[in-house]
């Protein structure tokens, strides 16, 4: 190669060396980003703003176990928390799930659990956010004349609604007395309080009522033919809080604010007698000794933690499914939203009110 054509290409090497360091030294202006503040992680058990300022909630408030989402609302909670709840009282948890499937009311509580596996079959799936009891407390109730199982059959059983957790008792009870569904006939009449109207006035042989009512059921003549709370591996789950999937989709942190009130009304319920029975004193019209003595009945009956385990609906789907055998479609995993409860626990809301977590 010549001396001019060598100049020649170590001159074209430095300028492209020269162009390149300038080019690194002078970069061009990058895309403007906005500053992200660190999110700052809640552990003081604040919740969130609701979504919603008013919401209605319903219950078939018929017996003081019940009575969390109704004294939410007598002591201000769901205000302290944003929300103006309006409580409508049902006859009977069926009738406060129609509600609650029809769009009635935005929330159920105190009702039984099998809508959460139906639901899923449906247009409109509705879950728990959080389980009021997770065992059966009634015992099944009959007049005078029937004692045995032999006295039971071809006989008339109330209970709530079809579907509903006292529906429920009766076919575990039925399973109990190595009975047949279709050994008695099942006839829906209401709450707790109209069951035992029915059996006092002689229309109905056998009723569940819970069983912190013994000594009235007792007191009025009535004998217990099986005592369900007896079997402490039976988890059946009622639910404290229910939703439909659509609403919740809309208003995540409404329905955290709204179960966090109940879980804090239930966990009063459990640790301050004097607060809960004046309150149980008023709305349901005893006096203090008796308001009293429910409560006490029913501290032991509520679930503290309002948590659940899969197995538990995994239950309830194979009660039902003998009455309807299409639930088995259904995953108990679904029937409810653990999320929920698990994010009051991050935020500190179980500590901040002395919730169990376990």
């Amino acid at each position: 190669m010549s001396a001019t054509r060598r100049l020649l290409s170590l001159t074209m090497v430095a300028s492209l060396a020269l162009a390149a360091c300038s080019a690194a030294a002078t970069p061009s202006p990058a895309p403007t980003v906005a500053p992200t503040a660190a999110a700052s992680k809640i552990t003081d058990g604040t919740l969130p703003k609701p979504e919603q300022t008013k919401a209605k909630l319903g219950t078939p408030i018929g017996e003081p176990s019940q009575f969390a989402s109704v004294m939410a609302e007598s002591l201000g909670i769901y205000k302290k928390y944003g929300v103006d709840v309006t409580v409508t009282k049902f006859n009977a948890g069926g009738d406060a799930v129609s509600a609650l499937l029809a769009g009635a009311v935005d929330f159920g509580s105190a009702i039984g659990s099998d809508f959460a596996l139906t639901s899923q079959m449906t247009d409109v799936y509705a879950y728990a956010t959080s389980v009021y009891k997770s065992r059966v407390f009634d015992g099944l109730w009959c007049q005078k004349t029937v004692k045995t199982a032999a006295d039971l059959k071809g006989k008339q059983v109330a209970i709530s609604t079809l579907g509903a957790t006292a529906h429920a008792s009766v076919l575990l009870a039925l399973q109990g007395l190595k009975m047949q569904e279709n050994d008695v006939t099942v006839v829906p009449v209401g709450n707790n309080a109209s069951r035992i109207a029915a059996m006092k006035a002689g229309s109905i042989a056998c009723a569940p009522v819970s069983m912190d009512q013994s000594k009235a059921m007792t007191d009025l003549g009535l004998n217990l033919l099986i005592d369900l709370s007896l079997d402490k591996t039976l988890n059946y789950p009622a639910i404290g809080v229910g939703v439909t999937a659509e609403y919740a989709k809309k208003n995540p942190n409404t329905v955290l604010v709204l179960t966090a009130a109940v879980l804090e009304a239930q966990t009063i319920m459990i640790n301050d007698l004097k607060t809960t029975a004046a309150e149980w004193a008023k709305f349901a019209q005893v006096d203090a000794a008796k308001a009293e003595a429910d409560v006490k009945a029913v501290q032991s009956q509520v679930n503290p933690t309002m948590m659940w385990n899969d197995s538990d609906f995994a239950f309830t789907q194979l009660i039902f499914s003998k009455a309807s055998p299409s639930v088995m479609l259904a995953d108990p995993k679904k029937a409810g939203d653990h999320s929920v409860l698990q994010k009051l626990v991050d935020i500190g809301f179980y500590k901040k009110i002395g919730a169990p977590t376990s």
